[in-house]
């Protein structure tokens, strides 16, 4: 391939630009966006999806500005702990099995490995429709202009405008019937692990329910600036990911609410797995049928598993609810080879 377009500048098209950069394929970004930052505030990232940066030669700097954390404390709402737990590690001994970080470091550390292999990236304009040739795939930009590729590679996130040109038929993401509030505060100096509070009878906003370093957190709120405020979605598209030359990955064609702490990392992994397909020399029509056979069963599992802990949260008194089998289970399951 001799040049390759990947419409969206967050995780999942900035690991997709570095790992085909990786391997001398020319490539460019187009970002939609006119200020080039990550959504959101903070990130976690499990093992596996750190075992595809640390193949993209990006995991040192992004463990080096990360938290570490090789449990997860469950807590009652009065802050007494009543279980931990403990992080699968894919890695090794030395590395941790769970990071956490801002979504601007995370962007940071990708950015700078983006700009020494000086992948260009415009910024302001996405795609307004494509055209299947014989030789290759015609783009029509926004902002007027056009472009031939070899392969299009769509990461322009659940609301994908790439997904609904290839795949007009493709479900539509669907609301799982929660929301979430992130706030932009500092850490507390007694919050030393990544810490889940579990108050089933909360409701929203009601953080005087709650012990430990909640207040202290609470009290620091003081701008709407500091909120991120979002509903959540799920999808899940079936094989094939795209059509012709094109092909999508990330949250455009999985989409999975926060409860697994996966959507980031799966994205990563798509990443990876297209370059390899690209490296093995598929032709670039067969890429779309490939990726999404080779990955739609691994991100089922976290897209299906998150919606189900998203539908026991809101019905606690369901019959054989059991979080901790399930996530369990499932990070257990992912834990295997990509």
């Amino acid at each position: 391939m001799n040049r390759v377009l990947i419409v969206g500048g967050g995780p999942a098209g900035m690991t997709a630009a570095i790992a085909l950069a990786r391997r001398g394929i020319p490539c460019e970004i187009v970002e939609r966006e006119i200020d080039w930052r990550p959504a959101g505030i903070g990130i976690g990232l499990q093992s596996p999806p750190m075992r595809a940066l640390r193949e993209l030669d990006v995991l040192a700097p992004i463990v080096e500005r990360a938290r570490h954390h090789a449990v997860i404390d469950m807590m009652a709402p009065d802050g007494v702990k009543v279980a931990e737990m403990p992080q699968v590690n894919v890695l090794g001994p030395d590395d941790p099995p769970f990071v956490t970080m801002s979504r601007m470091t995370l962007h940071e550390v990708l950015e700078e490995r983006l700009r020494s292999f000086e992948v260009p990236v415009r910024l302001g304009t996405t795609v307004s429709a494509v055209y299947e040739r014989d030789d290759a795939i015609e783009v029509a930009f926004t902002d007027g202009t056009t472009g031939a590729y070899d392969l299009v590679v769509g990461a322009d996130g659940v609301h994908s405008a790439i997904r609904r040109m290839l795949l007009p038929n493709a479900p539509e993401p669907a609301y799982a019937g929660q929301v979430i509030w992130r706030l932009d505060v500092h850490k507390p100096d007694d919050l030393e692990r990544y810490t889940m509070m579990l108050g089933r009878e909360t409701r929203l906003g009601r953080l005087s329910k709650f012990a430990f370093v909640v207040p202290e957190i609470a009290a620091q709120i003081t701008s709407p600036a500091q909120i991120d405020f979002r509903a959540l979605y799920w999808l899940l598209v079936s094989p094939p990911w795209g059509a012709g030359r094109a092909v999508l990955i990330g949250d455009a064609a999985h989409t999975t609410t926060p409860h697994m702490a996966w959507g980031v990392g799966l994205a990563i992994e798509d990443a990876l797995v297209l370059a390899d397909l690209v490296g093995d020399g598929f032709d670039a029509r067969e890429l779309a049928g490939r990726l999404g056979e080779r990955r739609f069963e691994r991100c089922r599992l976290v897209v299906e598993g998150s919606l189900q802990l998203s539908r026991w949260e809101r019905e606690p008194n369901t019959p054989g609810a059991d979080p901790g089998r399930l996530i369990g289970e499932t990070f257990k399951a992912l834990a295997a080879p990509i």
